[in-house]
C-alpha cells in the first residue's frame, strides 16, 4: 500500500533524528571527560513551587545518560533530594525578571558545561545532544516567533548552555550599571543584547514552543481569566527529534491534561 505524504514525512523526521541522535553519541565520546556537566535551573520567589524543581530532576535523569550534577540557584535554603542548591538571597528586582543574570557570575561555585533549563520545560526525549552541540560554545533558542516571522532574530533563554566563566561579561556589566539593564524588560532582552555576536542557535526541531509549534496558538482561549487550551489533545504530534517542549507564558505544564504533557512532566 503506497504511504501518503504525512507518513512519508514522519518517516524522514524520524530517520533525521535517528542520524542526530547517532552523530551526538559519536561526538560525546570525543568529548574530554575530564569537563563537568552541570545541569541548572533557577527559582526565586513563589512563581514555581519546589514540585517543579523535582520534576526537572526526574526528567533529566531518564533522559540524561553522560555524569551530570543538577543545581538550582535559589532564594530557598531548604534542600531537595538530588539537587544541589546555590543560594543567594532574592534581589527584589522592582521591575522585570533579572535573576537569571546571577548565572553567570564568574564566582558561583560552579565549573565546566552549564546546560541552564527553565523550570516550566518538558523534556521528552534524550539530552546527550544539547550536552555535545557547539561543546565550547554559547548557544541558545532563536525565539518561537520564528514560527511566525522567517526572519525573526531574537534570543529565547528558556535552554541555553556555556562554559563556566566564559560569559562572564552579561553579570559583570549587569553590576556595574544595573540601571542601563533594567531599561530592558529582563534579562533575556539583557542576555541578546550583549551576546548576539556569540550565540548559536541549538536545531529548531530539538527544542520547541508546545503552545505555538507543537499545538498551535489558535487552540487557546482565555478561560476563568488565564490563558489555556479550549480542549485536551491527546493526539499531538511531536517531532521524533524534539527533547524539549517549552511553556513559555500560559499554560503552564501542570495546566495541561494533553497525554504527552502527563506521561512526561513527572
Amino acid at each position: 500500500m503506497e504511504l501518503s505524504k504525512d507518513e512519508h514525512r514522519r518517516i524522514k523526521r524520524e530517520a533525521k533524528a535517528a542520524k542526530a541522535l547517532a552523530r551526538a553519541g559519536k561526538q560525546l565520546d570525543s568529548l574530554d571527560p575530564a569537563i563537568s556537566i552541570t545541569i541548572l535551573c533557577v527559582r526565586f520567589g513563589n512563581k514555581y513551587g519546589r514540585e517543579y524543581v523535582e520534576r526537572l530532576r526526574n526528567m533529566v535523569r531518564r533522559h540524561l545518560t553522560v555524569p551530570y550534577e543538577l543545581a538550582c540557584l535559589t532564594d530557598d535554603q531548604h534542600p531537595i533530594d538530588g539537587v544541589r542548591t546555590i543560594y543567594q538571597p532574592n534581589a527584589q528586582y522592582a521591575k522585570g525578571w533579572w535573576h537569571k543574570v546571577h548565572m553567570f557570575d564568574p564566582n558561583l561555585p560552579l565549573k565546566g558545561r552549564i546546560i541552564y533549563m527553565d523550570l516550566d520545560v518538558v523534556i521528552c526525549n534524550s539530552l546527550n545532544k544539547l550536552v555535545s552541540f557547539n561543546a565550547n560554545g554559547f548557544n541558545g533558542i532563536l525565539d518561537f516567533n520564528r514560527k511566525f516571522h522567517a526572519s525573526w532574530n531574537c534570543l529565547n533563554s528558556s535552554v541555553m548552555s556555556w562554559t563556566h566563566g566564559e560569559e562572564k561579561y552579561l553579570y559583570e556589566k549587569f553590576v556595574a550599571k544595573p540601571g542601563d539593564a533594567q531599561r530592558l524588560h529582563g534579562d533575556q532582552d539583557w542576555i541578546w543584547k550583549l551576546s548576539k555576536d556569540r550565540i548559536k542557535w541549538w536545531p529548531k526541531e530539538w527544542i520547541q514552543s508546545y503552545k505555538w509549534e507543537i499545538r498551535n496558538r489558535s487552540e487557546l482561549a482565555i478561560i476563568h481569566g488565564k490563558r489555556t487550551f479550549r480542549e485536551v489533545n491527546n493526539q499531538v504530534f511531536v517531532d521524533p527529534a524534539c527533547c524539549i517542549a517549552v511553556f513559555h507564558g500560559d499554560p503552564n505544564p501542570c495546566d495541561v491534561q494533553d497525554k504527552f504533557v502527563v506521561e512526561n512532566w513527572r
